[in-house]
């Protein structure tokens, strides 16, 4: 993904239930240069019929843009909390990168969905924003032409964003370590990690080290892994450790797994 010409471009995120104006309408103040539309097209597991109403629905929302506004569709299990929240903090920290200005829709989509975008957009500290309804379908042809609510103005209320207190990016690609691990790991795989980072004082572990030296060097590389990564990831109860005979096993809890999602560095 390239800016182009060092020129911030708007984006925009739509994760889309059964919606069309709420999708469509705030570009009638401002015309977005791409949009992500996030909308289950394409599950095996999920009942057909449901899949291909909502496949309707993005061909309906799309077909409204300006042709030279970029679509991009991802197709995402919107009634996995985790997977919403992860596909848009991965969306939001990619366009970030390039210093694109970035807006969530919060409203084209159901409420399970609906607190996904609002989470990653506060924690990534975008733009968030709520789309008015005037009024709402109350036949299946209105449902085909307006989607669920009908939107006559283009009434959008920004929404304020709250603080959210994340791990620091050490921490955070800890996190997603084992979350992609997705099972109790060692400490010494941790730092089996750290080396790999080059991260300072882990460049060559204890146990590649002059015999006389490896009790010193485990005891410190052992002690800055816990005072300076895990006792705040566990203080944060995000991680659990475990020991077990003569092994310290870490492995996340629930928390740690959404804010591994969060991370923006899972796709």
């Amino acid at each position: 993904m390239e800016n182009h010409a060092g020129l911030e471009r708007i984006i925009h995120i739509i994760p889309l239930g059964h919606e069309i104006d709420r999708a469509v309408v705030p570009f009638q103040q401002q015309k977005p240069n791409r949009v992500y539309i996030l909308a289950v097209i394409d599950d095996r597991k999920l009942n057909q019929e449901m899949v291909a109403r909502q496949r309707y629905f993005v061909d309906q929302v799309t077909s409204k843009f300006d042709k030279d506004i970029e679509v991009k569709i991802v197709n995402t299990n919107m009634f996995n909390l985790q997977e919403v929240i992860k596909k848009i903090s991965h969306i939001i920290d990619q366009e970030k990168k390039v210093g694109n200005r970035v807006f969530v829709n919060m409203s084209a989509c159901g409420r399970l969905t609906s607190v996904g975008a609002v989470v990653a957009a506060m924690a990534h500290n975008v733009n968030l924003y709520y789309v008015m309804a005037d009024d709402y379908a109350k036949t299946e042809d209105e449902i085909k032409v307006h989607g669920l609510s009908i939107c006559r103005t283009s009434n959008v209320n920004k929404i304020i964003n709250f603080n959210f207190v994340l791990p620091d990016p050490l921490g955070m690609e800890i996190l997603v370590f084992l979350y992609r691990k997705n099972k109790p790991v060692r400490t010494v795989d941790l730092l089996d990690f750290l080396k790999d980072k080059k991260e300072p004082g882990f460049q060559t572990l204890f146990f590649e080290v002059e015999d006389n030296k490896k009790r010193t060097v485990q005891s410190r590389q052992l002690m800055k892994l816990d005072k300076t990564i895990l006792q705040k990831l566990e203080k944060d109860k995000l991680i659990i450790r475990e020991k077990s005979g003569r092994n310290v096993f870490v492995s996340l809890n629930e928390s740690g797994r959404y804010v591994a999602c969060l991370s923006g560095l899972l796709d």
